[in-house]
């Protein structure tokens, strides 16, 4: 039976701080084996480690006169040779193998720099899974630069349709890098600037912006690598395509949720890369307006700041994981969620109800980073569906992703949460096939 009282949070699911998973694997610093570790989860951790953005709008020309820390402009040079390799993401890929001058090394991006005696070693780079078994092996390596003076973002809003309306900067990590400063810049001013926490790990690679970018206009962001004493270890990186996008307001499909929504997956690829994102197997273009960790109350909470300027002609909503993995009670989802259909309603926009996707409990165990679900959490999202399909606009999602038992299919998430690449691409196409129905009607 579904429970009736309220019942507190037991745990802050997708904004609580996780710490470290261990795997296994060393870090391109740090290659002893009782030192190795892999990274917090990327897809829920709380990203406290960036300072609130700054209030005034600076030119380039002040970029040093930061109001969080003094950051001087001069480069250190770095004493020794550094090989950067960069690769195409493997699917469901968690970490990657790097063997190069008898040693081996650990990445958990599609990219490392590692320091060298002889810029001209052979190496090799392999695909792990969860359990360490090689998913592929000799992968080919897209760039290779030797002592690089400015890091390498891993962005690809260049293959957007549409920017996110929260986006996730990412990039290869520095070696030898304390810590970051990122900064946002839009019509050549410098509209807000983070600084990472100090965290000198190969886990320091991306940054949520829990701040959306709603205003239309031109943007890029960059990324420099700085010394634990805050002196630049590197230039800002370099502006192109990948990192720029552009904010446009009248889109005629968005799509409103949590990580589900927003995007990554294999537990650190972050939602800045496509593969993991369901709107890149849909064919007609839909903005992003999801944000990782957000329960039905909080997405509910944001509708008006983050929906209204888009105006759009049909809003798919897919939420309630959070909700039900932890303690939220069903009946207090489906309330959110009827109060967003009378928002939308009122604004003269389309709700299409999206129903959640499923959990995998046992995964969930074996990857332990947050907290199991509750036992009863498939009567809550099974409340929710039943809530969700009763509505006259309704994609049922969840039907695809579950098994015989009522959970997430394994084979679709490392994590037991987040559906991957070949979960995204089912959510996506069946959105698809919703829409191609709903165009042929108009």
């Amino acid at each position: 039976m579904l429970r009736i009282a309220p019942i507190v949070l037991a745990v802050m699911i997708c904004f609580s701080n996780l710490g470290f998973i261990d795997f296994g694997g060393h870090s391109a610093n740090q290659i002893e084996p009782d030192e190795a570790h892999a990274p917090r989860n990327h897809l829920t951790q709380d990203k406290n480690a960036q300072a609130a953005p700054i209030n005034e709008v600076y030119t380039f020309e002040d970029v040093t006169e930061s109001p969080a820390q003094i950051v001087s402009g001069e480069v250190i040079q770095r004493d020794e040779n550094i090989l950067r390799l960069h690769w195409d993401v493997i699917p469901n890929a968690v970490k990657y193998e790097i063997l190069i001058g008898g040693a081996t090394l650990y990445a958990f991006t599609n990219g490392i720099e590692i320091p060298v005696d002889d810029v001209h070693k052979k190496f090799q780079v392999n695909a792990i899974s969860l359990e360490g078994t090689t998913l592929q092996n000799k992968i080919p390596i897209a760039d290779i630069d030797t002592n690089p003076l400015s890091p390498r973002t891993t962005t690809e809003f260049d293959k957007m349709n549409y920017p996110p309306i929260y986006p996730v900067y990412s990039w290869i990590p520095v070696n030898g890098a304390d810590h970051y400063e990122i900064e946002l810049i839009k019509d050549n001013k410098i509209v807000r600037r983070y600084f990472t926490d100090s965290n000198p790990g190969d886990d320091n690679f991306d940054l949520y912006d829990k701040t959306p970018v709603l205003d239309e206009g031109e943007y890029f962001w960059r990324v420099r690598a700085l010394t634990a004493d805050n002196q630049p270890l590197t230039n800002w990186s370099e502006k192109d395509a990948s990192n720029s996008f552009e904010v446009k307001h009248q889109i005629r499909f968005c799509a409103l949720g949590d990580s589900i929504t927003h995007g990554g997956g294999s537990i650190s690829v972050p939602p800045s890369t496509v593969l993991y994102n369901w709107e890149t197997y849909c064919a007609i273009p839909i903005k992003n307006l999801g944000r990782s960790g957000d329960t039905t109350a909080e997405i509910l909470a944001r509708f008006d700041n983050d929906v209204l300027p888009f105006r759009p002609e049909v809003l798919f909503i897919m939420a309630g994981v959070n909700d039900y993995r932890s303690n939220i009670l069903g009946w207090e989802s489906v309330e959110n969620l009827r109060l967003l259909k009378e928002k939308c309603e009122l604004n003269g926009i389309r709700p299409v109800f999206m129903t959640p996707t499923p959990l995998n409990p046992a995964q969930i165990a074996k990857v332990n980073f947050v907290e199991p679900p509750p036992v009863d959490w498939q009567e809550h999202q099974r409340f929710i569906c039943d809530w969700i399909c009763s509505q006259e606009f309704y994609i049922d999602v969840n039907a695809k992703l579950t098994d015989g038992e009522g959970n997430l299919i394994e084979s679709l998430s490392v994590d037991g949460l987040h559906p991957d690449a070949e979960g995204k691409k089912i959510i996506g196409e069946t959105v698809a096939a919703w829409l191609d129905k709903y165009l042929n009607l108009k």
